[in-house]
């Protein structure tokens, strides 16, 4: 299965809340959110619960 393209919002200023959100973290949660989005880059819509439900990356 090919890779799928995770996209974030960008705000008109060239911000972008959801990375931002992340700086916010510490580095070990960071690091657990990135793992999650890059699984979902890997798998797309063949993602499955838990890593696809509604959680947070805490």
């Amino acid at each position: 299965m090919p890779k799928t393209k995770v996209v974030f919002y960008q705000e008109d200023d060239g911000s972008v809340p959801v990375l931002e959100w992340l700086d916010t973290l510490s580095q070990k949660v960071q690091d657990k959110c990135f793992v999650k989005i890059e699984r979902l880059a890997e798998l797309g819509c063949e993602l499955r619960r838990p890593e696809a439900d509604l959680s947070k990356c805490l």
